[in-house]
Protein backbone atom coordinates (compact mmCIF):
# COMPACT_ATOMS: atom_id res chain seq x y z
CA UNK A 1 0.00 0.00 0.00
CA UNK A 2 1.32 3.31 -0.67
CA UNK A 3 1.47 6.37 1.29
CA UNK A 4 -1.63 8.23 -0.28
CA UNK A 5 -3.38 5.00 0.27
CA UNK A 6 -2.69 4.48 3.76
CA UNK A 7 -3.16 8.39 4.37
CA UNK A 8 -6.83 8.47 2.92
CA UNK A 9 -7.09 5.03 5.58
CA UNK A 10 -6.59 6.99 8.69
CA UNK A 11 -8.79 9.52 7.36
CA UNK A 12 -11.48 7.44 7.43
CA UNK A 13 -10.92 5.70 10.65
CA UNK A 14 -10.77 9.09 12.21
CA UNK A 15 -14.55 10.01 11.00
CA UNK A 16 -15.66 6.56 12.08
CA UNK A 17 -14.33 7.12 15.24
CA UNK A 18 -15.78 10.72 15.46
CA UNK A 19 -19.06 9.64 14.43
CA UNK A 20 -19.06 6.40 17.36
CA UNK A 21 -18.66 9.15 19.75
CA UNK A 22 -21.36 11.30 18.96
CA UNK A 23 -23.46 8.01 19.32
CA UNK A 24 -22.80 7.62 22.53
CA UNK A 25 -22.98 10.89 23.64
CA UNK A 26 -25.50 11.59 26.93
CA UNK A 27 -28.39 13.28 26.31
CA UNK A 28 -29.75 15.45 29.04
CA UNK A 29 -32.61 12.67 29.74
CA UNK A 30 -30.88 9.31 28.96
CA UNK A 31 -27.57 8.26 27.52
CA UNK A 32 -28.43 7.37 23.48
CA UNK A 33 -27.43 4.14 22.53
CA UNK A 34 -27.46 2.43 19.16
CA UNK A 35 -29.00 -0.71 20.61
CA UNK A 36 -32.73 -1.09 19.61
CA UNK A 37 -35.50 -1.94 22.61
CA UNK A 38 -36.51 -5.58 23.21
CA UNK A 39 -38.24 -7.13 25.65
CA UNK A 40 -36.04 -7.86 29.00
CA UNK A 41 -36.90 -9.63 31.62
CA UNK A 42 -35.31 -8.86 35.13
CA UNK A 43 -35.29 -11.06 38.09
CA UNK A 44 -34.27 -10.16 41.80
CA UNK A 45 -33.21 -12.20 44.61
CA UNK A 46 -35.06 -12.13 48.30
CA UNK A 47 -33.41 -11.00 50.97
CA UNK A 48 -33.17 -14.03 54.12
CA UNK A 49 -35.10 -12.46 57.21
CA UNK A 50 -32.29 -11.03 59.29
CA UNK A 51 -34.75 -8.12 60.96
CA UNK A 52 -37.85 -6.60 60.50
CA UNK A 53 -38.61 -3.77 57.45
CA UNK A 54 -40.82 -1.97 59.66
CA UNK A 55 -44.19 -1.40 57.50
CA UNK A 56 -47.17 -0.43 58.63
CA UNK A 57 -49.94 -2.42 59.95
CA UNK A 58 -47.76 -5.29 60.27
CA UNK A 59 -45.05 -7.24 62.28
CA UNK A 60 -44.18 -5.48 66.12
CA UNK A 61 -45.62 -2.26 66.78
CA UNK A 62 -44.88 0.03 69.63
CA UNK A 63 -47.35 -1.25 72.84
CA UNK A 64 -47.81 1.04 74.80
CA UNK A 65 -45.33 3.52 73.27
CA UNK A 66 -42.38 1.12 74.67
CA UNK A 67 -39.49 0.42 72.51
CA UNK A 68 -38.98 -2.16 70.00
CA UNK A 69 -37.74 -5.67 71.02
CA UNK A 70 -35.00 -6.12 69.82
CA UNK A 71 -34.14 -2.80 69.84
CA UNK A 72 -32.44 -2.11 67.03
CA UNK A 73 -35.45 -3.22 65.04
CA UNK A 74 -37.94 -0.64 64.16
CA UNK A 75 -41.52 -0.86 64.58
CA UNK A 76 -43.29 2.36 63.68
CA UNK A 77 -46.39 1.88 64.84
CA UNK A 78 -47.43 2.64 68.12
CA UNK A 79 -50.78 1.96 70.21
CA UNK A 80 -52.03 3.44 73.26
CA UNK A 81 -54.60 2.36 75.85
CA UNK A 82 -53.61 3.07 79.54
CA UNK A 83 -52.78 6.43 78.55
CA UNK A 84 -56.18 7.35 76.75
CA UNK A 85 -58.63 5.91 79.55
CA UNK A 86 -61.93 7.67 79.35
CA UNK A 87 -61.73 9.01 82.81
CA UNK A 88 -58.55 10.88 81.28
CA UNK A 89 -60.29 11.85 77.94
CA UNK A 90 -62.89 13.19 79.92
CA UNK A 91 -62.67 13.61 83.35
CA UNK A 92 -65.98 16.15 83.39
CA UNK A 93 -69.16 15.01 81.51
CA UNK A 94 -68.96 16.73 77.90
CA UNK A 95 -65.30 18.39 78.62
CA UNK A 96 -62.64 16.55 76.28
CA UNK A 97 -58.81 16.45 76.84
CA UNK A 98 -57.48 14.68 73.90
CA UNK A 99 -54.00 15.40 74.62
CA UNK A 100 -52.51 12.24 74.58
CA UNK A 101 -54.42 10.81 71.51
CA UNK A 102 -52.61 13.80 69.69
CA UNK A 103 -49.18 12.78 71.97
CA UNK A 104 -49.49 9.27 70.04
CA UNK A 105 -50.34 10.78 66.77
CA UNK A 106 -47.33 12.99 66.77
CA UNK A 107 -45.13 10.14 67.59
CA UNK A 108 -46.60 7.57 65.25
CA UNK A 109 -46.29 11.11 62.50
CA UNK A 110 -42.24 10.82 63.46
CA UNK A 111 -41.67 7.81 61.52
CA UNK A 112 -44.52 7.78 59.18
CA UNK A 113 -46.74 4.90 61.05
CA UNK A 114 -49.48 4.39 62.25
CA UNK A 115 -51.39 5.53 65.31
CA UNK A 116 -54.15 3.01 67.23
CA UNK A 117 -55.89 3.49 70.43
CA UNK A 118 -58.46 1.78 73.12
CA UNK A 119 -60.49 3.57 75.52
CA UNK A 120 -60.99 1.88 78.47
CA UNK A 121 -64.12 2.46 80.42
CA UNK A 122 -63.14 0.03 83.46
CA UNK A 123 -59.37 -1.54 84.49
CA UNK A 124 -60.30 -2.69 87.74
CA UNK A 125 -56.27 -3.54 89.11
CA UNK A 126 -54.30 -1.17 86.50
CA UNK A 127 -51.12 0.37 88.00
CA UNK A 128 -53.20 3.91 86.98
CA UNK A 129 -55.96 3.21 89.68
CA UNK A 130 -53.05 2.62 92.12
CA UNK A 131 -51.14 6.49 91.94
CA UNK A 132 -51.64 8.55 94.13
CA UNK A 133 -51.41 11.60 91.97
CA UNK A 134 -55.18 11.56 90.77
CA UNK A 135 -54.64 14.84 88.93
CA UNK A 136 -52.04 13.29 85.70
CA UNK A 137 -53.84 9.62 86.51
CA UNK A 138 -58.21 10.04 87.56
CA UNK A 139 -60.09 7.24 87.93
CA UNK A 140 -60.14 4.88 84.38
CA UNK A 141 -64.06 4.90 85.18
CA UNK A 142 -65.30 8.82 85.08
CA UNK A 143 -66.66 9.58 88.45
CA UNK A 144 -69.77 11.33 86.81
CA UNK A 145 -70.30 7.23 85.19
CA UNK A 146 -73.34 5.09 86.33
CA UNK A 147 -72.24 2.12 88.40
CA UNK A 148 -73.91 -1.41 89.30
CA UNK A 149 -75.01 -1.69 92.43
CA UNK A 150 -72.42 -1.66 95.36
CA UNK A 151 -69.28 -2.48 92.94
CA UNK A 152 -66.98 -0.42 90.95
CA UNK A 153 -67.94 -1.84 87.58
CA UNK A 154 -69.96 0.52 84.97
CA UNK A 155 -73.73 0.06 84.32
CA UNK A 156 -73.43 -1.13 80.43
CA UNK A 157 -77.06 -1.24 80.04
CA UNK A 158 -77.33 2.47 81.50
CA UNK A 159 -78.76 5.00 78.93
CA UNK A 160 -76.15 7.49 80.59
CA UNK A 161 -73.43 5.34 79.92
CA UNK A 162 -74.18 4.21 76.43
CA UNK A 163 -75.27 8.13 75.05
CA UNK A 164 -72.10 8.92 76.77
CA UNK A 165 -69.81 6.51 74.55
CA UNK A 166 -71.96 7.40 71.77
CA UNK A 167 -70.66 11.37 72.27
CA UNK A 168 -67.35 10.65 72.88
CA UNK A 169 -66.69 8.40 70.37
CA UNK A 170 -68.46 11.08 68.29
CA UNK A 171 -65.97 13.43 69.29
CA UNK A 172 -63.02 11.68 68.63
CA UNK A 173 -64.47 11.02 64.96
CA UNK A 174 -65.09 14.65 64.32
CA UNK A 175 -61.31 15.32 65.21
CA UNK A 176 -59.13 12.16 63.60
CA UNK A 177 -61.57 10.40 61.31
CA UNK A 178 -59.73 11.71 58.37
CA UNK A 179 -55.93 11.91 60.11
CA UNK A 180 -53.77 10.08 57.91
CA UNK A 181 -51.73 9.12 60.62
CA UNK A 182 -54.69 7.29 62.42
CA UNK A 183 -54.61 3.63 61.29
CA UNK A 184 -57.05 2.15 63.41
CA UNK A 185 -59.51 2.00 66.89
CA UNK A 186 -59.20 -0.50 68.91
CA UNK A 187 -63.03 -0.87 69.78
CA UNK A 188 -62.42 -0.96 73.31
CA UNK A 189 -65.10 0.87 75.80
CA UNK A 190 -67.12 -2.46 77.42
CA UNK A 191 -65.59 -4.80 79.81
CA UNK A 192 -62.37 -5.57 81.45
CA UNK A 193 -59.60 -3.78 80.10
CA UNK A 194 -61.97 -3.24 77.39
CA UNK A 195 -61.44 -6.56 76.43
CA UNK A 196 -65.20 -6.99 75.98
CA UNK A 197 -65.34 -9.52 78.62
CA UNK A 198 -66.71 -9.83 82.18
CA UNK A 199 -66.33 -11.45 85.87
CA UNK A 200 -69.21 -13.96 86.48
CA UNK A 201 -71.49 -12.74 88.57
CA UNK A 202 -71.90 -9.08 87.14
CA UNK A 203 -73.99 -7.46 84.97
CA UNK A 204 -73.10 -7.95 81.06
CA UNK A 205 -73.90 -6.21 78.22
CA UNK A 206 -76.64 -6.91 76.05
CA UNK A 207 -76.56 -7.84 72.27
CA UNK A 208 -78.51 -5.07 71.28
CA UNK A 209 -76.64 -2.43 73.47
CA UNK A 210 -72.92 -4.14 72.28
CA UNK A 211 -73.72 -3.92 68.71
CA UNK A 212 -75.21 0.03 69.95
CA UNK A 213 -71.34 0.49 71.03
CA UNK A 214 -69.96 -1.19 68.26
CA UNK A 215 -72.43 1.44 65.59
CA UNK A 216 -71.37 4.87 67.65
CA UNK A 217 -67.58 3.43 66.25
CA UNK A 218 -68.34 2.92 62.53
CA UNK A 219 -70.04 5.99 62.46
CA UNK A 220 -67.47 8.20 63.64
CA UNK A 221 -64.74 6.30 61.89
CA UNK A 222 -66.25 4.94 58.59
CA UNK A 223 -63.25 5.44 56.75
CA UNK A 224 -60.72 3.51 59.25
CA UNK A 225 -60.08 0.37 60.30
CA UNK A 226 -62.21 -0.92 63.59
CA UNK A 227 -60.64 -4.16 65.72
CA UNK A 228 -63.30 -6.02 67.88
CA UNK A 229 -62.00 -8.17 70.63
CA UNK A 230 -62.38 -11.83 70.36
CA UNK A 231 -63.38 -12.78 73.62
CA UNK A 232 -66.61 -12.42 73.22
CA UNK A 233 -69.49 -15.01 71.79
CA UNK A 234 -69.16 -16.06 68.06
CA UNK A 235 -72.68 -15.03 67.38
CA UNK A 236 -71.96 -11.31 68.46
CA UNK A 237 -68.58 -11.28 67.14
CA UNK A 238 -70.37 -12.04 63.51
CA UNK A 239 -72.81 -9.40 64.10
CA UNK A 240 -70.38 -6.51 64.56
CA UNK A 241 -68.01 -8.02 61.50
CA UNK A 242 -71.57 -7.93 59.57
CA UNK A 243 -71.54 -4.01 60.23
CA UNK A 244 -68.78 -3.02 58.80
CA UNK A 245 -66.72 -4.32 55.85
CA UNK A 246 -63.14 -2.70 57.32
CA UNK A 247 -63.73 -4.32 60.82
CA UNK A 248 -61.24 -6.37 61.85
CA UNK A 249 -60.02 -8.70 64.70
CA UNK A 250 -58.19 -8.35 67.79
CA UNK A 251 -56.71 -10.43 70.86
CA UNK A 252 -55.03 -9.30 73.83
CA UNK A 253 -53.45 -13.00 74.93
CA UNK A 254 -50.97 -13.65 72.06
CA UNK A 255 -49.25 -17.07 73.66
CA UNK A 256 -51.66 -18.03 75.90
CA UNK A 257 -53.34 -21.24 75.02
CA UNK A 258 -56.24 -20.76 72.40
CA UNK A 259 -54.77 -16.90 73.00
CA UNK A 260 -58.10 -16.91 74.70
CA UNK A 261 -59.82 -15.84 71.35
CA UNK A 262 -63.14 -17.33 70.07
CA UNK A 263 -61.22 -17.82 66.95
CA UNK A 264 -59.34 -20.61 68.00
CA UNK A 265 -62.48 -22.66 68.23
CA UNK A 266 -64.41 -20.95 65.16
CA UNK A 267 -63.80 -21.73 61.48
CA UNK A 268 -66.27 -18.83 60.35
CA UNK A 269 -63.62 -16.24 62.47
CA UNK A 270 -60.35 -18.36 61.42
CA UNK A 271 -61.40 -17.40 57.32
CA UNK A 272 -61.74 -13.64 58.10
CA UNK A 273 -57.67 -12.92 57.70
CA UNK A 274 -58.32 -13.01 54.14
CA UNK A 275 -59.88 -10.15 54.23
CA UNK A 276 -59.86 -8.39 57.42
CA UNK A 277 -57.05 -7.62 60.16
CA UNK A 278 -56.06 -10.14 62.99
CA UNK A 279 -54.00 -7.85 64.99
CA UNK A 280 -52.67 -9.44 68.89
CA UNK A 281 -50.80 -8.36 71.87
CA UNK A 282 -48.73 -11.01 73.90
CA UNK A 283 -50.07 -12.17 77.05
CA UNK A 284 -48.46 -11.68 80.04
CA UNK A 285 -47.77 -14.91 80.50
CA UNK A 286 -47.45 -16.09 77.11
CA UNK A 287 -44.89 -18.78 75.48
CA UNK A 288 -43.14 -17.03 72.64
CA UNK A 289 -42.65 -20.63 71.16
CA UNK A 290 -46.66 -20.33 71.36
CA UNK A 291 -46.81 -17.62 69.97
CA UNK A 292 -44.81 -18.03 66.95
CA UNK A 293 -46.83 -20.71 66.22
CA UNK A 294 -50.40 -19.04 66.99
CA UNK A 295 -49.20 -15.94 64.28
CA UNK A 296 -49.01 -18.64 61.76
CA UNK A 297 -51.99 -20.73 62.34
CA UNK A 298 -54.62 -17.72 62.61
CA UNK A 299 -52.37 -15.69 60.10
CA UNK A 300 -52.14 -12.53 62.14
CA UNK A 301 -50.67 -9.52 61.38
CA UNK A 302 -48.88 -7.78 64.22
CA UNK A 303 -47.64 -8.33 67.42
CA UNK A 304 -46.57 -5.77 70.73
CA UNK A 305 -42.88 -4.68 71.65
CA UNK A 306 -43.82 -5.31 75.01
CA UNK A 307 -46.63 -7.48 77.82
CA UNK A 308 -44.36 -10.64 78.06
CA UNK A 309 -43.35 -11.30 81.29
CA UNK A 310 -39.49 -12.17 80.66
CA UNK A 311 -38.29 -9.15 78.58
CA UNK A 312 -37.07 -9.87 75.28
CA UNK A 313 -33.36 -9.40 77.01
CA UNK A 314 -33.85 -11.67 79.45
CA UNK A 315 -35.23 -14.57 77.45
CA UNK A 316 -33.71 -17.64 76.41
CA UNK A 317 -31.90 -18.07 72.98
CA UNK A 318 -34.87 -20.56 72.01
CA UNK A 319 -37.28 -18.21 73.11
CA UNK A 320 -36.11 -15.19 71.41
CA UNK A 321 -35.48 -17.24 67.70
CA UNK A 322 -39.50 -17.99 68.18
CA UNK A 323 -39.84 -14.10 69.63
CA UNK A 324 -37.88 -12.71 66.26
CA UNK A 325 -39.76 -15.32 64.25
CA UNK A 326 -43.16 -13.92 65.13
CA UNK A 327 -42.20 -10.61 64.62
CA UNK A 328 -40.92 -11.66 61.51
CA UNK A 329 -43.75 -13.85 59.90
CA UNK A 330 -46.63 -11.92 60.92
CA UNK A 331 -48.46 -9.83 58.56
CA UNK A 332 -46.86 -9.06 54.76
CA UNK A 333 -44.00 -9.43 53.65
CA UNK A 334 -43.62 -8.73 49.78
CA UNK A 335 -41.05 -9.27 47.39
CA UNK A 336 -40.48 -8.88 43.58
CA UNK A 337 -38.78 -11.88 42.00
CA UNK A 338 -39.00 -11.00 38.29
CA UNK A 339 -40.16 -8.49 35.74
CA UNK A 340 -40.40 -8.65 32.29
CA UNK A 341 -40.57 -5.93 29.97
CA UNK A 342 -41.73 -5.43 26.62
CA UNK A 343 -39.78 -3.59 24.26
CA UNK A 344 -40.02 0.03 24.85
CA UNK A 345 -40.72 1.48 21.73
CA UNK A 346 -41.94 5.08 21.94
CA UNK A 347 -46.06 5.48 21.23
CA UNK A 348 -46.85 1.84 21.42
CA UNK A 349 -48.37 -0.77 23.50
CA UNK A 350 -46.74 -3.23 25.84
CA UNK A 351 -46.95 -5.37 28.49
CA UNK A 352 -45.26 -5.44 31.67
CA UNK A 353 -45.26 -8.73 33.91
CA UNK A 354 -44.72 -8.61 37.43
CA UNK A 355 -44.14 -11.51 39.65
CA UNK A 356 -44.42 -10.92 43.63
CA UNK A 357 -44.17 -13.33 46.26
CA UNK A 358 -45.52 -12.60 50.14
CA UNK A 359 -43.93 -14.83 52.37
CA UNK A 360 -45.33 -13.12 55.34
CA UNK A 361 -48.67 -15.24 56.60
CA UNK A 362 -51.77 -12.09 55.45
CA UNK A 363 -51.73 -9.71 52.99
CA UNK A 364 -51.87 -5.86 53.41
CA UNK A 365 -55.34 -4.58 54.24
CA UNK A 366 -54.49 -1.11 53.07
CA UNK A 367 -53.86 0.65 49.41
CA UNK A 368 -50.48 0.58 47.67
CA UNK A 369 -49.82 1.06 44.21
CA UNK A 370 -47.17 -1.02 42.69
CA UNK A 371 -45.44 0.77 39.72
CA UNK A 372 -42.44 0.65 37.39
CA UNK A 373 -40.08 3.30 36.86
CA UNK A 374 -37.68 5.04 34.42
CA UNK A 375 -34.84 7.18 35.64
CA UNK A 376 -32.42 9.20 33.35
CA UNK A 377 -29.08 9.23 33.64
CA UNK A 378 -28.58 12.81 35.66
CA UNK A 379 -31.15 11.13 38.49
CA UNK A 380 -34.65 12.39 36.84
CA UNK A 381 -37.71 10.52 36.88
CA UNK A 382 -38.37 10.17 33.42
CA UNK A 383 -41.74 7.89 33.46
CA UNK A 384 -43.19 6.24 36.28
CA UNK A 385 -46.27 3.29 34.92
CA UNK A 386 -48.95 2.05 37.92
CA UNK A 387 -49.79 -1.31 37.70
CA UNK A 388 -53.10 -3.02 38.10
CA UNK A 389 -51.77 -5.06 41.25
CA UNK A 390 -54.07 -4.88 44.59
CA UNK A 391 -51.76 -6.23 47.21
CA UNK A 392 -54.72 -6.42 49.49
CA UNK A 393 -55.41 -9.69 47.84
CA UNK A 394 -52.00 -11.07 47.57
CA UNK A 395 -52.23 -13.69 50.11
CA UNK A 396 -49.10 -15.69 51.00
CA UNK A 397 -47.68 -16.94 48.29
CA UNK A 398 -46.57 -16.23 44.65
CA UNK A 399 -48.39 -14.25 41.82
CA UNK A 400 -47.57 -13.22 38.45
CA UNK A 401 -49.75 -9.90 36.99
CA UNK A 402 -49.61 -8.53 33.74
CA UNK A 403 -50.19 -5.03 33.13
CA UNK A 404 -50.68 -3.48 29.39
CA UNK A 405 -49.19 0.46 29.02
CA UNK A 406 -48.50 3.07 26.16
CA UNK A 407 -44.86 3.70 25.95
CA UNK A 408 -45.28 7.74 26.21
CA UNK A 409 -44.14 9.04 23.12
CA UNK A 410 -42.23 12.51 24.78
CA UNK A 411 -39.42 9.79 26.32
CA UNK A 412 -36.31 10.77 25.17
CA UNK A 413 -34.59 7.45 23.43
CA UNK A 414 -31.76 6.21 24.68
CA UNK A 415 -30.64 3.97 27.96
CA UNK A 416 -32.58 4.67 31.58
CA UNK A 417 -32.22 2.74 35.24
CA UNK A 418 -35.27 0.68 35.38
CA UNK A 419 -37.08 0.07 39.36
CA UNK A 420 -39.91 -0.99 41.00
CA UNK A 421 -41.46 0.48 44.07
CA UNK A 422 -44.55 0.39 46.37
CA UNK A 423 -45.74 3.77 47.09
CA UNK A 424 -48.96 4.01 49.91
CA UNK A 425 -52.27 5.21 47.75
CA UNK A 426 -52.52 7.44 50.73
CA UNK A 427 -49.51 9.60 50.13
CA UNK A 428 -48.79 9.37 53.71
CA UNK A 429 -46.55 6.16 54.55
CA UNK A 430 -42.72 5.73 53.28
CA UNK A 431 -42.43 3.50 50.17
CA UNK A 432 -43.42 -0.05 50.97
CA UNK A 433 -39.71 -1.81 52.03
CA UNK A 434 -39.57 -5.14 50.29
CA UNK A 435 -37.49 -8.28 50.77
CA UNK A 436 -35.18 -7.36 48.00
CA UNK A 437 -31.70 -5.16 47.85
CA UNK A 438 -30.83 -2.48 46.02
CA UNK A 439 -33.67 -0.01 47.45
CA UNK A 440 -32.92 3.12 45.81
CA UNK A 441 -33.20 6.59 47.27
CA UNK A 442 -36.64 7.32 46.33
CA UNK A 443 -37.68 4.06 47.67
CA UNK A 444 -37.97 1.69 44.19
CA UNK A 445 -35.43 -1.02 43.87
CA UNK A 446 -33.30 -0.99 41.26
CA UNK A 447 -33.84 -4.05 38.46
CA UNK A 448 -31.33 -2.96 35.59
CA UNK A 449 -31.35 -1.00 32.48
CA UNK A 450 -33.48 -0.76 30.05
CA UNK A 451 -33.40 0.87 26.40
CA UNK A 452 -36.27 3.00 24.81
CA UNK A 453 -36.51 3.50 20.86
Amino acid sequence: MDASARRRLVAIATTLASAAVVLVAPSTAASTVSSAPAQVTYTKSTLSPASDMGNPLRGQYRWLGQPASPSTWPARDIYYRDQVYWGRLERTRGVYDFTWIEDGLRRAGETRGKFGFRVMAYCPGCWMESRTDKVAFPPVTPSWLPLQTGTKVPSWNNEAFLSAWERLMAALGATYGNDKRLGYLDLGGYGKYGEWWVDTGTEKITQANALRMVAAVNKAFPAKTVLYNTMTSVDLTLKALASNPRMGLRTDSLGATNMNSMAAVDTRLQSMWKTRPFFTEWATTGSPMLGRDQVRQFHLSTVSSGNLRVPFDAMATVQKAAYQDAVLSSGYRYSVTAVTVGALKRGTRIPITVTINNTGVAPTYDGWRVYVRLTDSAGHRAWTSTQAIDLRKHLPGKRTYTTYVTVPTVLTGGSYTISLGVNDAAAYSSEMYLANGLRRADGSYTLGTAVVG
